[in-house]
């Protein structure tokens, strides 16, 4: 009888271990599959936040231009009564504001930004808070525009040339923003194939 028992009990553990191993393996399985797709995941969605920035880089670099052309005509134009800073603006092609897509980027952090190392999602989080501190420099001038557009004296001309200032400064800081992203994005993308 006790030789009986011995061979239920080493059958019944041979039966556990093989049930361990199969769910070990299972498992093992499942997390291969998960962390490649997780991989792609974040593959697909850096190059989608790439192509955003690549976007949103080339309008902000093209008001950029646009903003330091006007920006020279006001300070051309500083000391002179002849022109309102309407006509100043107009004559510079108007003032503009850039298109920029955060789309993806939101889309990430809101999703599954714990798959991403915190230097790429600290730059992000920089990309998005530049945004917003530019979309208000933006308004600030607009706001001033807006009430002063039949100004010829010097003190609404030099208040624009340096809000304006202060606008183009968000956009260049914005620009070197998209600029290391995009670096570290292709060692990231790299890094991790």
């Amino acid at each position: 009888m006790e030789k009986k028992k011995k061979k239920k009990i080493i059958y019944i553990l041979q039966e556990i271990v093989i049930v361990a191993i199969g769910i070990l393996i299972a498992v093992s399985i499942s997390n291969y599959k998960e962390n490649v797709d997780n991989q792609k995941y974040i593959e697909k969605t850096l190059l989608a936040i790439e192509n955003e920035i690549k976007l949103s880089q080339t309008e902000v670099d093209s008001v950029l231009n646009r903003h330091i052309k006007l920006y020279e005509i006001i300070d051309n134009h500083i000391g002179s009564n002849e022109y309102t800073l309407s006509e100043l603006i107009t004559s510079s092609g108007g003032f503009q504001v850039a298109s920029i897509k955060n789309v993806s980027l939101r889309f990430f952090i809101s999703n599954k930004a714990e798959l991403l190392e915190f230097q790429i999602i600290s730059q992000l989080l920089d990309i998005e808070s530049q945004t917003d501190i530019l979309s208000d420099k933006i308004k600030r001038l607009a706001d001033f525009v807006y009430d002063n557009l039949n100004e010829r004296n010097d003190e609404g001309k030099i208040k624009f040339y340096h809000l304006l200032a202060d606008v183009i400064d968000g956009e260049q800081t914005l620009l070197e923003s998209y600029s290391r992203l995009l670096d570290d994005n292709k060692i990231y993308i790299k890094k991790h194939k």
